[in-house]
């Protein structure tokens, strides 16, 4: 395949408020349309690499089709103000690293029928703090650092049961309500889930065999974090003493929380 990019250069040439890039374009360079404040609606339709900052703080931007993008670099959309909803392709394998930051009117993020994308990297929706329906990729594997950071709006969301890592403050200051770990996850990084303050109930699956410190520290309304086995590493206090861990007699989790003053109730 021929790739054909769109350059700056040219891209600032064709702008209008309402832009369609032209059809022979299927990449669209980097800083591209960097900071251009009056596009408002943009197709990229021919468009499958969108590559570092090529639409860094196009803060006017509300909509964007970018539905056949099977590579999203740095920074791409990030400071996107008014971007309102991100529909990505199933053909997409790489989002990059805060991709979308501050984007903060974001309020819709789909992976519809997506087996390629096994990675959400770090910053990638940090700070949408309207950022309210998430579909996550089907066979998604690891959620980086600080992800899904103060997305506060977040209230539900269902995790692919392929995952297995989710890493340094990935959900910090979400607004889950609810929270279902899949089964075959293995590690919960260091404040995951911290300041979760609508949380009130977390079962820890029988895979997770890391649980990093404050993972669950200063989610105030976490009644109970229910744990039916003994995982390799727990780290300090991975929950406020206003919480309950719920374990089996004479298990290390029972002492774990006997030694940080947790009230334990028993399976």
């Amino acid at each position: 395949m021929v790739y054909r990019v769109l350059s700056r250069s040219n891209a600032l040439k064709e702008v209008q408020e309402e832009y369609v890039v032209n059809s022979r374009y299927t990449v669209l360079a980097k800083e591209a349309l960097k900071n251009n404040i009056k596009l408002k609606k943009l197709d990229l339709t021919s468009i499958i690499a969108i590559e570092r900052q090529a639409l860094f703080g196009c803060t006017a931007m509300k909509n964007a089709n970018f539905a056949k993008a099977n590579l999203i670099g740095k920074e791409a959309f990030a400071n996107c103000s008014n971007l309102k909803e991100a529909v990505f392709s199933p053909c997409l394998r790489q989002v990059g690293e805060a991709a979308f930051l501050k984007c903060k009117r974001l309020q819709k993020a789909v992976f519809p029928e997506n087996k390629n994308c096994k990675v959400m990297s770090r910053q990638v929706f940090a700070e949408c703090r309207n950022l309210s329906t998430v579909l996550l990729p089907e066979k998604l594997e690891e959620i980086k650092e600080e992800a899904f950071y103060k997305c506060d709006s977040l209230e539900t969301l269902v995790l692919p049961e392929t995952l297995r890592r989710i890493e340094s403050k990935g959900f910090y200051q979400c607004g889950f309500k609810e929270l279902a770990l899949p089964k075959g996850l293995e590690y919960i990084g260091d404040s995951a889930f911290l300041k979760c303050k609508k949380l009130e109930y977390v079962c820890i699956p029988s895979s997770v065999t890391t649980i990093e410190k404050w993972a669950f520290h200063g989610c105030d309304r976490l009644k109970i974090l229910e744990i039916h086995h003994d995982p390799e590493y727990v780290g300090d206090w991975i929950t406020n003493k206003n919480c309950t861990i719920r374990c089996y007699k004479g298990s290390s989790m029972e002492a774990y929380a006997r030694k940080h003053e947790i009230q334990v109730e028993y399976l």
